[in-house]
């Protein structure tokens, strides 16, 4: 049976009715990502959005990839939930929630080739952005914390894959270790809750799209498990080159279906 695509042109979710040759291509990226991203220590969220995009067309990955990143980031909080930095999370609130409405909205007037330029866009420019914030290592007083969290908080609003973005806002506020993973899990839950009823409002977001997510995020259990013990038994670490490389043929890929998709 021939794999279904969905039409990069698609401009609100369809009605999925996955055959099987799809929904094992679906099933085989969120797999893989979690791997790559569970062993690599970063980039789940930003290989999904790559991987998906020519699968499920652009219209209806973020919405999707919202409800999958709701259990995507459920366990890991759960395992770190001690050493949540509350005070930083209500700070990213502050600033991440209203311009997520803005970024929301936004998405909501974007045709499907605008959207996928610019989630193409936003993936190549997440390899030079990480190395960037990674460099500069700025330490973010309260206030700078909240205005970077705006950034976030509209970003998240037309794209996936922005943990990138957190997580450098999380270390340049002082946080270390587990209290960067549980807080940025407890935040980035937030947030995908909201997008959730921000996409179901603007009629993004449908019954099939969400079970479709949270099937998304199921699959990616196993193979975070299956990075952990490669972790644990071989050292194994995923070289950080291989991963920019990936995400950067991804972020072309899309480029190239939205150029083709106009």
């Amino acid at each position: 049976m021939m794999a279904k695509f969905y039409p990069a042109q698609s401009l609100r979710p369809m009605p999925w009715i996955l055959d099987a040759a799809t929904f094992a291509m679906v099933a085989v990226a969120a797999f893989l990502s979690s791997i790559v991203g569970g062993v690599g220590g970063f980039g789940t969220g930003i290989i999904l959005t790559a991987l998906l995009a020519p699968i499920l067309g652009f219209k209806a990955l973020v919405p999707v990839l919202a409800v999958a990143g709701v259990v995507i980031n459920a366990g890991r909080f759960w395992f770190y939930r001690k050493a949540v930095d509350l005070r930083a999370a209500r700070q990213v609130f502050l600033g991440a929630v209203p311009a997520l409405f803005a970024g929301v909205y936004v998405y909501s007037l974007l045709d499907a080739r605008s959207i996928g330029l610019l989630l193409g866009s936003f993936v190549l420019a997440a390899v030079p952005l990480r190395h960037m914030l990674t460099r500069r290592g700025v330490r973010l007083q309260p206030a700078g914390l909240v205005a970077g969290a705006g950034v976030f908080g509209l970003v998240s609003g037309v794209a996936s894959g922005t943990g990138v973005i957190l997580i450098s806002l999380l270390l340049g506020a002082g946080l270390g270790g587990t209290a960067v993973l549980a807080t940025d899990a407890l935040v980035t839950i937030a947030i995908d809750l909201i997008k959730v009823l921000l996409f179901g409002g603007f009629e993004l977001l449908d019954a099939s799209s969400v079970t479709l997510g949270l099937a998304i995020g199921a699959i990616t259990i196993p193979g975070s498990r299956v990075a952990a013990w490669l972790v644990e038994r071989l050292g194994a670490r995923l070289h950080v080159f291989v991963m920019d490389a990936l995400i950067i043929v991804g972020g072309m890929t899309m480029l190239w279906s939205a150029i083709r998709a106009g």
